[in-house]
């Protein structure tokens, strides 16, 4: 199922919303038992996983949770997200890789109760606190089942990442690009392959808006993004699709290195520039994705 390249946010205690999520076809659904759910409506939220997961396993999208930072009913919310069909638990406000290795143990267990396959489930961690965006890369590194750090590509209504930070988030975002192009490198540095940009802070209708940001976290690294609202599943989509004039250009690289190393060469001259091995690796990956 990875990369997935656009996921949903849903408040989990509106179940009836999942099925029209799906029919938006993200990759995968962000189930949300945190900021999006009331407190007097958490226990519905949790109660309604299973059925939510099942759901969306038979549709075939990813199930990705957003549970509550570390805490007190941690447990709880593990076990009730462990089902058949969790693709991942997004952990926010992430600072630490004790956190994490807590998490991953109560994964197990619950996997284990289940009967389901170890390590089935991932975890994204998603860093909302200096220490944690600080220590990025120790937090990937903690447990086999980060897939990837989960960070934020932000317009100019300023959210957790922002706070924690100091910086005042634009539309423009040079103030952001250093911490966006660290979680990247500190996610892929320890093997977590898969990071992902959370989408926020633009008007719902500002669909430009929306794209732009998307296009710039997939310049910076970000394997895919998570968006707010289902109008932006398509421009995600179509912003991590490989264009015509892409999947051309890497075929056409693809073939005039075959006939290259079919003369006895380890490089070749393509489109004007010089081409040798390191270039094969995007292209093969960018002709897989078309034919995906």
């Amino acid at each position: 199922m990875w990369p997935i390249r656009v996921s949903l946010f849903v408040p989990a205690h509106r179940p009836d919303w999942v099925g029209k999520a799906i029919r938006h076809r993200p990759g995968a659904v962000v189930l949300d038992i945190e900021d999006s759910v009331p407190p007097e409506h958490k226990p519905q939220a949790m109660a309604s996983l299973a059925g939510e997961i099942a759901e969306l396993r038979a549709a075939g999208v990813g199930a990705f949770v957003r549970i509550n930072p570390m805490g007190e009913g941690t447990a709880a919310e593990v076990a009730a997200a462990t089902v058949a069909g969790l693709t991942a638990l997004v952990l926010p406000k992430a600072a630490s890789p004790d956190e994490i290795r807590r998490l991953h143990d109560l994964l197990s267990y619950h996997e284990g109760r289940q009967g389901l396959a170890h390590l089935s489930a991932g975890i994204l961690p998603l860093p909302e606190t200096a220490e944690g965006m600080l220590h990025a890369s120790a937090l990937a590194a903690a447990s086999p089942r980060v897939r990837g750090i989960h960070g934020a590509i932000s317009g100019p209504v300023s959210g957790d990442f922002a706070r924690a930070f100091g910086f005042r988030a634009s539309m423009e975002g040079s103030e952001q690009l250093f911490l966006a192009s660290k979680l990247v490198l500190d996610s892929r540095a320890a093997g977590a392959m898969h990071p992902i940009a959370g989408i926020f802070g633009t008007p719902i209708e500002d669909l430009a808006g929306t794209e732009a940001l998307i296009r710039r976290a997939k310049a910076i690294g970000y394997a895919g993004v998570a968006v707010m609202h289902p109008a932006h599943v398509a421009i995600a989509r179509e912003v991590y699709r490989p264009t015509a004039e892409e999947v051309a250009y890497y075929r056409g690289l693809l073939d005039a290195f075959a006939q290259a190393e079919a003369s006895g060469a380890g490089a070749v001259r393509y489109h004007g520039a010089m081409v040798d091995y390191a270039m094969l690796a995007l292209a093969r990956e960018v002709i897989a994705e078309a034919a995906g």
